[in-house]
């Protein structure tokens, strides 16, 4: 290979067990700091404005859904590409990819900001907002958006500089972005009173200062440059990396979706108390997530370079080796749900008692089947690692489609609130069925794709000698 810097071939060299792990730690390290900018906000905002202030944010939460699923679109795509570009030694590829990924980013900011401005008032009505609701949930927003563009554009870049090899350079970018929201959110609220409208500077500043350490690495340290040619762009190259990241995009796409079906059957059901227990639930569900989103996202670089160098048997190692590390965490994560909630939700809300008892249950009911996700989640990531747009598009659209919406629309007219917090059970097993199946076929392939690269490279020593 030719102008690869040592730290991306180690990828290829290394033991796959321990790049995992090297890889998991900062992942889910970041991921976690990631999730607190979430956390922090609902516990400062539950402990010191109460239940509406935790609506407020609840009901705006689509939208920031829709700013993850615009990012994800781009930068999973870039990642797969530029991975297997800097396996085959392609680094001249992998810059444009950068080049083009930042462009995209720009203009999907744009799209952003202007549409969430123009719209944000019957947005959030749409998205469960009672009448009590809609003032704060709209003084939040409007100061959110000044952060959008440095949310959206650290968001695309940091899964790039994970590519190169760098995890805890991109752990750092969200570490130092949620240690500044922790300060700044207890002195907005705390300190000074703010209210809602303190959560939001506190997250616009954080977002910003997290920009910052991006830019610090691609003036410094980056493997791979970023020029003014390469930000024009080239349309085979973005429409290759939408087609990539579609699949992520639509889920959370239809996670936004979810999000308004889940507000305004709730606030039908139980009112604003039950928005409230949305919004704990949803927070404490990105928490027991993570730790197999690290794992799965650990992994992609390690797939996609090893799947562009021909090294098939470390793909298929690493493939397992993630399944069995996802297994576990989500297994963790049931304990603390199934054993613990009661402890868990009195963080957001020390003396509301209903509230507490509503979301206990929810939490109990909801991940009942939790350790299933391992398969569906690790086959997601690894379709996407390997390129395969299509396949990992039709599982997802039919665990979304087919399993997930149909099970919140029927389950709480059956059961009633009961039936919102069943349907996410039935999602996790119903879609690991599914993606048992993609993953056994993509496995067989990779083991015979092995056998015919050690063939090709035994004529080859043969014809040597």
């Amino acid at each position: 290979m030719t102008n690869i810097d040592n730290k991306t071939e180690r990828l290829g060299r290394e033991p796959v067990g321990k790049l995992l792990l090297y890889f998991s730690l900062p992942a889910i390290a970041g991921l976690f700091a990631n999730a607190l900018y979430n956390i922090v906000d609902r516990i400062f905002i539950g402990q010191n404005v109460g239940e509406i202030g935790l609506a407020a944010v609840t009901v705006a939460f689509p939208l920031f859904e829709v700013s993850i699923a615009l990012c994800v679109l781009i930068c999973v795509g870039a990642a797969s590409i530029a991975s297997r570009s800097l396996g085959a030694g392609k680094k001249k590829r992998a810059e444009l990819v950068l080049g083009n990924a930042l462009a995209l980013s720009l203009i999907f900011v744009l799209f952003v900001c202007l549409g969430m401005l123009f719209l944000l008032n019957p947005a959030l009505k749409f998205f469960g907002a009672s009448e009590a609701v809609l003032g704060p949930a709209r003084d939040y927003m409007l100061i959110v958006l000044l952060g959008m563009p440095f949310f959206m554009i650290s968001f695309v870049l940091n899964s790039l500089i994970r590519v190169e090899g760098s995890p805890r350079w991109a752990m750092g970018t969200l570490i130092i972005g949620t240690i500044a929201n922790i300060f700044l959110d207890w002195l907005f609220i705390c300190a000074f009173g703010w209210g809602v409208k303190g959560a939001a500077w506190g997250t616009s500043i954080a977002e910003f200062l997290s920009c910052l350490w991006v830019a610090l690495y691609y003036a410094k340290y980056s493997v791979l440059k970023i020029s003014y040619k390469n930000l024009k762009i080239r349309m085979p190259l973005v429409a290759n990396m939408l087609a990539i990241g579609i699949t992520p995009c639509i889920t959370s796409i239809s996670f936004a979706v979810l999000l308004v079906i889940l507000n305004q059957t709730a606030l039908k059901l139980g009112g604003d108390l039950a928005v409230s227990s949305v919004g704990i639930f949803l927070t404490l569900d990105t928490l027991f997530f993570l730790p197999a989103l690290g794992i799965s996202e650990a992994a992609q670089p390690i797939i996609g370079y090893n799947y562009g160098a021909g090294f098939y048997h470390r793909v298929r190692r690493a493939i397992m080796l993630a399944l069995i590390s996802c297994l576990c965490a989500f297994s963790l994560s049931w304990v603390a749900t199934q054993f613990f909630g009661w402890q868990i939700v009195r963080i957001f809300c020390n003396d509301h008692k209903a509230l507490i008892d509503m979301t206990v249950r929810a939490l109990r009911i909801g991940y009942f089947f939790l350790p299933a996700a391992a398969i569906f989640v690790v086959t997601s990531y690894t379709l996407q690692s390997l390129g395969r747009a299509r396949e990992a598009l039709i599982i997802q659209l039919v665990r979304q489609l087919g399993i997930c919406y149909p099970a919140m629309l029927i389950m709480p007219h059956i059961f009633g609130l009961d039936g919102i917090w069943m349907a996410f059970p039935a999602t996790d097993l119903g879609g690991s069925i599914l993606a048992f199946f993609a993953m056994y076929r993509e496995l067989g392939k990779l083991k015979e794709e092995n056998v015919v690269a050690l063939k090709v490279a035994s004529d080859r020593s043969s014809g040597c000698r």
